[in-house]
């Protein structure tokens, strides 16, 4: 059973984590965004996935941005999960970074 002491710690730390993000209405229209010009890409017979060079240049920008959140692998601008974004051709970085 959980006592109230680390309920109480677990709460401060969630509310630290998603305070520094946009809203989950917000991380949910860049998702959908992101899902849009993945899909249109793709029906339009181009390629959806980043050559691995790519993705490797984009993730070295992202780990040398003070926007990217280490831990978490999450840039705190759109509030993506970058591993994943920086593998969608179509993706760009919100801060025009890439």
């Amino acid at each position: 059973m959980i006592s109230n002491y680390h309920l109480k710690q677990l709460f401060i730390r969630m509310e630290k984590t998603t305070s520094s993000y946009p809203s989950h209405h917000q991380m949910l229209k860049n998702l959908l965004s992101e899902a849009y010009k993945t899909a249109k890409q793709g029906l339009g017979g181009d390629k959806i996935l980043a050559e691995k060079s790519t993705v490797e240049k984009r993730l070295e920008c992202c780990a040398n941005c003070d926007k990217f959140n280490a831990s978490e692998k999450r840039c705190i601008i759109c509030g993506c999960l970058m591993t994943v974004k920086a593998n969608l051709e179509a993706s760009s970085c919100p801060d025009e970074k890439w």
